[in-house]
């Protein structure tokens, strides 16, 4: 089984600013790279533009030992038609170098839900239980371009698996989960306030970058959402909980879905309390809304639910417009 692991950087990439951001005597790029370095399935290749002010991420890449292709500056999912062509494969592993904890191991326990349940597109970020910056995702070969001969519009390219991954019907969608709920984690570098942040969640672990990422939530404590209405990914508790949630809105699945990419679900809490759940499934990047809720919600709760599921749909490119009964009421995304 032949994967390959590519680190998208460079130029067209969001956070391009970041990547070079000085981290632990380092950069966060040089220190990603070095972290997934110990991938076992596949070699290390980056991804960058065609454009000269991407050598220097080429210089980076050298001084790492990862392999280098250069692609178009603003087709994404071209880009990523030249790393196949450069080296066959049957899967791969999109990432991007925006948090120093990514690691070797987590890319592996994604590669492995992936390759078990047959899945056409695997992440851990369309249902996110792991740190915001750890981002995932494993793609087949043929899927990607299978993508990149339709895929016309430009979300659709720039965002490399964003077609695969709004049309479930035709590409098998699979979900990779952390063994706890750990979102409210933010590990991504998207300014200098941030790397100094994780520089001191870091320093405060131990300074070890051979530890996984796993070993820095106990010294992370973030802050508490500061909004009361949250969102979080169903899982048993939210499932066994339904029978109270007797009101509902559109025309909730049966069974209520968990942990599928198609069908996501999330339970809403109003402070600790559980007031209902949610599932968007997803057709041709439509999204329709439906779920199930605690008596007499009122309108203020049902708007600020709408404003909670707003920022999960349009933090990604799956979802272009949210409908329920037929009716638009949202839009994201072209």
């Amino acid at each position: 089984m032949s994967i390959l692991l590519v680190v998208q950087a460079g130029h067209g990439t969001p956070g391009v600013e970041h990547q070079l951001i000085p981290f632990a005597g380092s950069t966060v790029f040089d220190i990603a790279l070095n972290r997934l370095t110990g991938f076992a399935q596949g070699p290390l290749i980056v991804a960058i533009s065609d454009l000269p002010a991407d050598e220097i991420f080429a210089d980076h890449a050298r001084a790492n030992g990862a392999a280098i292709v250069r692609g178009p500056g603003e087709d994404m999912l071209a880009r990523f038609v030249e790393v196949i062509a450069d080296y066959p494969a049957e899967h791969l592993v999109r990432v991007q170098p925006r948090s120093p904890f990514i690691d070797h191991a987590l890319v592996s326990h994604v590669v492995d839900v992936h390759l078990n349940s047959g899945a056409d597109y695997t992440s851990n970020s369309l249902l996110r239980t792991h740190p915001v910056g750890l981002d995932v995702e494993v793609i087949r070969s043929d899927a990607l371009l299978d993508a990149a001969e339709q895929a016309s519009n430009a979300t659709e390219r720039a965002g490399v698996t964003t077609f695969v991954h709004r049309r479930p019907a035709q590409y098998k969608l699979q979900a990779a989960a952390a063994a706890g709920d750990y979102e409210d984690h933010r590990w991504m570098v998207d300014d200098l306030d941030a790397a100094e942040r994780l520089q001191g969640l870091f320093d405060m672990a131990g300074a070890d970058f051979s530890k996984p990422w796993e070993h820095f939530l106990a010294y992370d404590r973030p802050p508490r959402p500061s909004q009361k209405v949250t969102l979080r990914v169903a899982r048993q508790n939210v499932l066994d909980a339904l029978p109270e949630l007797t009101d509902s809105i559109g025309y909730p699945p049966d069974p209520f879905p968990s942990g599928e990419p198609a069908r996501r679900s999330w339970g809403v809490w109003y402070e600790e309390e559980l007031i209902g759940a949610v599932a968007v499934s997803v057709q041709n990047g439509w999204g329709t809304l439906a779920g199930h809720f605690i008596p007499n919600l009122d309108d203020a709760l049902a708007d600020a639910v709408l404003d909670a599921l707003d920022e999960r749909l349009a933090a990604d490119d799956q979802v272009m417009a949210l409908t329920i009964d037929g009716s638009r009421i949202r839009e994201y995304h072209s």
